[in-house]
């Protein structure tokens, strides 16, 4: 999780991190990663037991890195 917290920090509010996995756990972690730091997931595709999610970083996220 330390990763993707790492690669959202670095856009700015409004960009779009696209994350792709295999493993189960890691869509319900980064799911609810995503809602405690306020971000949005704006989509979310499943092809052959692969996911992938769409997080825009949200404005309450840059205003705690403030």
């Amino acid at each position: 999780m330390l990763s993707i917290d790492g690669e959202m920090k670095a856009l700015n509010e409004g960009q779009i991190l696209q994350v792709t996995t295999d493993k189960p756990d890691l869509v319900e972690a980064v799911r609810s990663w995503a809602g405690e730091n306020g971000h949005v997931i704006e989509e979310e595709h499943v092809v052959s037991g692969v996911t992938t999610l769409v997080m825009r970083k949200g404005a309450a996220a840059t205003a705690e890195a403030k």
